[in-house]
């Protein structure tokens, strides 16, 4: 029962961290507290390890949605947070696959140098824990995603 209370508490404290960052600095007007909320939960991530996955429903979505920022360095923060994330994530992440293969799409074709090249470490990640995923990957899904771009 203890353990089972500390866990939920755990959790919990968790959740209201990465909703804190996400309200807080993703979704913030300036941009240094977007590149912060973003290195915020890379750190959560990294901390969590494989636990990552439990909060993919809510980190996910905001770290892709700084993916199409106007800023730069922000877009390169959330090509690295991404990595980060799904370094420790692994094959969880591609229950989100749609989403980053959008952001990939648009990120190689970056007009900043940095973000594209950072998109390309990315790509190559996502690309391994494709190729590493088996049938956990669906192919049928992707094709007509593939089409789209």
């Amino acid at each position: 029962q203890t353990t089972t209370t500390t866990t939920a508490t755990k959790n919990k404290q968790i959740e209201l961290t990465i909703n804190f960052l996400v309200s807080t600095f993703i979704r913030s007007t300036q941009a240094n507290h977007r590149k912060g909320g973003l290195i915020g939960l890379a750190g959560v991530a990294l901390g969590l390890n494989r636990d990552t996955s439990i909060y993919l429903k809510t980190m996910l979505p905001a770290v892709c949605s700084l993916l199409q920022d106007q800023e730069a360095r922000v877009r390169y923060y959330a090509c690295e947070s991404l990595y980060n994330i799904s370094k420790v994530a692994r094959e969880n992440i591609l229950e989100h696959f749609d989403r980053i293969f959008e952001g990939l799409c648009t990120l190689l074709e970056d007009p900043d140098s940095n973000v594209k090249e950072a998109a390309s470490l990315l790509d190559r990640l996502i690309k391994e824990i494709v190729t590493r995923s088996g049938d956990q990957f669906n192919l049928k899904l992707f094709i007509p995603l593939l089409k789209t771009y």
